[in-house]
């Protein structure tokens, strides 16, 4: 299945949590995770009784919460049980003296931790870690990326502070239009080549006729 890397419009609740490595990093793979196991975020039960966002099974979700398993399709309650079973995962790997890194945890996630510790993985469960791990990568490259485009002041515009009089008896006078580009402003009659060109700075001109 070809996955789309999509990341959620409010970015900020991505950005609040780069103060913290580690919660980042756990961020990136929960994200990750559900891209991969569920990026349709379907809400039917699957065919080993998997249910919501990160695919969980009952045995799983009652290792973390005792709220109804259903609630597994409801997005905060499973965001609220992947957080316990990623700290959980984190925690039991390293107590084993296994590296807790985002590979080892989608690991853990997909074949069950005692099949990490043991070294007895399955082949599956190791291109599934490979790719939430690339995944999670490409998340954090793109929140950096736009947290540091963000961080960027906004340009200041060069403005010419200028004023134009425009005086003339003759109400057959020729119209004149005062136009502005990134070059310095310009007088012109309409459709014509420019007659007057304004130096950034200057105050005021009067304009009589051009005749």
């Amino acid at each position: 299945m070809n996955l789309r890397l999509t990341i959620l419009p409010v970015i900020a609740a991505a950005l609040c949590f780069l103060g913290n490595a580690g919660a980042s990093e756990r961020w990136e793979t929960l994200k990750a995770i559900n891209l991969v196991e569920n990026p349709t975020n379907q809400t039917h039960v699957g065919l080993r009784g998997e249910l919501g966002p990160y695919q969980f099974r009952v045995s799983t979700w009652r290792m973390h919460t005792q709220k109804p398993f259903n609630m597994a399709i409801d997005r905060a309650t499973a965001d609220e049980v992947a957080v316990s079973h990623y700290e959980w995962l984190k925690r039991e790997l390293r107590e084993s003296g296994v590296e807790p890194s985002t590979f080892n945890i989608a690991m853990a996630w997909n074949c069950g931790l005692a099949a990490v510790v043991s070294g007895r993985i399955p082949t599956e469960s190791y291109h599934y870690a490979e790719r939430v791990a690339t995944l999670a990568e490409a998340i954090e490259r793109q929140v950096r990326t736009e947290a540091v485009a963000a961080a960027k002041p906004a340009p200041v515009p060069v403005q010419s502070e200028f004023a134009v009089q425009f005086a003339s008896a003759d109400t057959g006078a020729p119209h004149y239009v005062l136009v502005t580009d990134s070059s310095a402003p310009r007088l012109m009659l309409a459709g014509e080549p420019a007659r007057f060109v304004l130096a950034p700075g200057a105050l005021a001109f009067t304009v009589a006729s051009l005749n």
